[in-house]
């Protein structure tokens, strides 16, 4: 029977200060209906943890001092943790709050406004950084720096679309999955202190520039009959590199908006302007629903995922634990460098940005071939003037050709 059944969850109990009591983590209200919107200030509290008055209180009983926690969410459980003081955060953390950071940075100096760490109603959904853009759009810019499965990527983005929240997925390593699975960007793998500094940060992959290529000019066969020329357009979208905080307030303003694009057997998620969708458009492009799967990419991804994931016996699955025994002990196992294990988890993986461009093969709108004048073989003593057939009358032989009285070079007209 846990000592706190009448008090408090059965998990970790926090003792909050701002209600001057504990806290129930399994009641909507906590257990506190006098205070709507509890749980959504304390998980969105951003000030430093010894500062959010959220302490253990069998810590307090135990050695007389507070040992301090922060409560946060997974999978709809909600879950308080101690903070240990001693511990530095680690790499990925740091770069994490470093894009954030910029993020806020590069909305704001444009007008528009960034929350950080967002909790929706029902509390189970948490986005990093919420613009709130042109015309009140909002975006979810979400910096993704460690591996996620690509049916993770495309459920947490239907989550946010549903929630009408357009989802901008970060990057910086070509092979991870959620690649061209949900609409993304991707920069060089970088330390916090070079994301955090006032300079150009280039991103190198997610975004993209369309070129209506005639295909009597390409170098290349016709990519629809693949020999020849069909007279007609192609589309091709290539790379286009942008600086990082052009790229936010372009999509916080609406001028950059997220394409989803099937060539051949594959689905493409990109960012490109405006101007580039509505050419696509009007040149006779389609483009597939933002929730539309491809089954060959949806397979390989899986695939891709199964091979990355670490193999394990039947024996070596998750031990039983108890709750109880679990409670105010803090983690101080040695852990392999963040960086080194998340070469691990990609090394696996094949590169999904090739940095290759797109080509549409179906064939884009375009003028009607022109139709060159039906050319009438030359005769002696026939008359060769006129449009389309030939006058056909006897003629005489000038320097122009063969022609009659009334097509003679110098006859008046009627």
């Amino acid at each position: 029977m846990d000592d706190f059944d009448s008090e408090t969850s059965k998990r970790n109990p926090v003792f909050c200060a701002l209600v001057d009591a504990p806290l129930d983590l399994d009641r909507e209200d906590l257990g506190h209906p006098a205070h709507p919107g509890l749980w959504e200030r304390l998980v969105g509290d951003r000030r430093p943890v010894d500062q959010r008055g959220l302490h253990c209180p069998d810590c307090r009983a135990a050695r007389g001092a507070r040992a301090w926690m922060y409560v946060f969410e997974r999978q709809g459980l909600r879950i308080a943790a101690h903070h240990n003081p001693h511990r530095s955060p680690s790499a990925g953390s740091e770069v994490r709050e470093a894009y954030r950071e910029r993020y806020v940075r590069a909305a704001e100096s444009a007008g528009h406004t960034a929350e950080v760490g967002v909790v929706d109603a029902d509390g189970r959904r948490r986005t990093d950084v919420l613009v709130t853009g042109a015309g009140g759009q909002r975006y979810g810019f979400e910096p993704q720096l460690s591996y996620l499965p690509a049916e993770t990527a495309r459920s947490r983005d239907a989550a946010a679309r549903a929630d009408g929240i357009t989802a901008v997925w970060h990057t910086v390593d070509p092979r991870s999955p959620l690649i061209d699975e949900v609409h993304w960007t991707r920069t060089d793998d970088l330390p916090a202190a070079a994301v955090r500094a006032e300079r150009d940060l280039l991103v190198r992959g997610g975004v993209r520039a369309l070129t209506l290529e005639l295909c009597d000019r390409m170098p290349t066969p016709c990519p629809t009959r693949r020999l020849g020329s069909c007279g007609r357009r192609h589309a091709r979208w290539g790379p286009r590199p942008r600086q990082f905080d052009d790229l936010v307030r372009d999509i916080a303003a609406g001028s950059c908006v997220p394409l989803t694009v099937r060539a051949g057997r594959g689905v493409h998620r990109f960012w490109s302007s405006v101007e580039d969708r509505e050419a696509f458009l009007d040149s006779g492009g389609t483009l597939a629903p933002a929730d539309e799967a491809d089954a060959s990419a949806a397979g390989a991804a899986g695939a891709a995922d199964r091979a990355a994931a670490p193999h394990r016996s039947a024996a070596s699955g998750p031990r039983p634990h108890s709750r109880r025994d679990s409670r105010c002990v803090v983690d101080r196992r040695d852990r392999t460098d963040w960086a080194e294990r998340r070469h691990r988890r990609f090394a696996a993986l094949p590169a999904r940005d090739s940095g290759e461009a797109i080509w549409v093969p179906e064939p884009a709108a375009a003028p009607a071939r022109i139709l060159r004048p039906e050319i009438a073989p030359v005769r002696r003593g026939v008359c060769s003037a006129g449009h389309g057939p030939a006058c056909g009358h006897r003629a005489r032989l000038y320097p122009g050709g063969w022609f009659c009285e009334g097509h003679r070079p110098g006859a008046a007209r009627a």
